[in-house]
């Protein structure tokens, strides 16, 4: 007989696979999921050991933690959570960029929607046609000093406050964070951490990946603002057809009530005529009583007005 079955942690992730098997690979992230996902790696990043001697591994199986304790879709190990923010990162501080660059010098007349718009356009004409979709988690850290290299200020500085699936609140760190989550921050106190040979490989790399954006953020922004501008005079020619829909649709007004007086007209005639027929030029007895029937209604119409 076999031994009854354990209590399981529903929260422990599960075991390698087996030599010879494949990995399952998991449900496919939501937006509400990248919100979270954004919300938890700036919390774990903000804790105090994060600039300590820590593996990639530990970092994110703390930002694992927070995120299955904020997020009720779908349960996500460290792997996953590590998988998905490489990408996810690299998206969003290419789509701050673009957007900081248009904020900083904004088109004449144009606002926070026109910005947006023009960011979408100008990152999916550099990224060859492919839409930007994580909204949500840009707007969870667009505000974080990793995400603003303009050196704009922070405008939040509590930690971030979660729900289960809708995300509302938007923070940041006072810590400056690079795109592999494991490199040190600017806390006070903080010790500096020791860079081995792959790290400072993957920094210079992903520095690398970091100046090709702003630099084709720049490039682009003088493309989006030139897309306002010319949305903007748009919206005047707009106007303006408007203006000359309005003054014909006057004229048609007009039109119409001078071919009323003119049926009018005709119908005076032709009744005119009608009253002027005599029954003595009609030979036979029931065409003089349909004349006078006629003349009857004519008249009656004309002494009713």
């Amino acid at each position: 007989m076999s031994a009854p079955p354990g209590n399981t942690d529903v929260n422990q992730d599960p075991p390698p696979p087996t030599p010879g098997t494949t990995r399952r690979r998991g449900p496919n992230w939501l937006p509400a999921e990248e919100a979270q996902l954004a919300i938890s790696w700036v919390n774990a990043s903000e804790q105090p050991e994060f600039a300590a001697n820590q593996t990639s591994e530990t970092f994110y199986r703390k930002v694992k933690e927070d995120f299955n304790l904020h997020s009720r879709v779908h349960y996500r190990n460290w792997e996953q959570i590590r998988t998905r923010w490489g990408p996810l990162n690299t998206s969003t501080l290419k789509f701050a960029a673009i957007y900081n660059a248009i904020e900083r010098v904004p088109p004449s007349g144009s606002g926070p929607d026109d910005w947006l718009k023009a960011a979408h356009l100008a990152y999916q004409s550099q990224n060859k046609g492919v839409a930007f979709n994580s909204v949500p988690a840009w707007q969870n850290v667009r505000h974080v000093s990793k995400w603003r290299q303009d050196g704009g200020p922070d405008r939040f500085s509590q930690t971030f406050e979660n729900m289960s699936e809708t995300i509302e609140d938007q923070s940041t760190t006072d810590g400056s964070v690079t795109a592999s989550g494991i490199t040190s921050s600017d806390s006070q106190g903080s010790l500096p951490r020791p860079i081995g040979q792959k790290a400072a490989k993957r920094r210079r790399i992903e520095g690398y990946k970091d100046d090709e954006i702003l630099s084709a953020a720049s490039e682009f922004s003088a493309l989006a603002r030139d897309r306002l501008a010319f949305i903007g005079e748009g919206n005047i020619i707009a106007k303006e057809a408007n203006a000359l829909a309005k003054e014909q649709l006057k004229i048609e007004e007009k039109k119409q009530v001078i071919e009323e007086q003119h049926r009018q007209s005709e119908v005076q005639i032709n009744d005119l005529k009608m009253l002027r027929e005599t029954v003595d030029d009609l030979e036979d007895e029931e065409s003089k009583n349909v004349l006078r029937m006629i003349q009857k209604k004519i008249k009656n119409k004309w002494l009713s007005t």
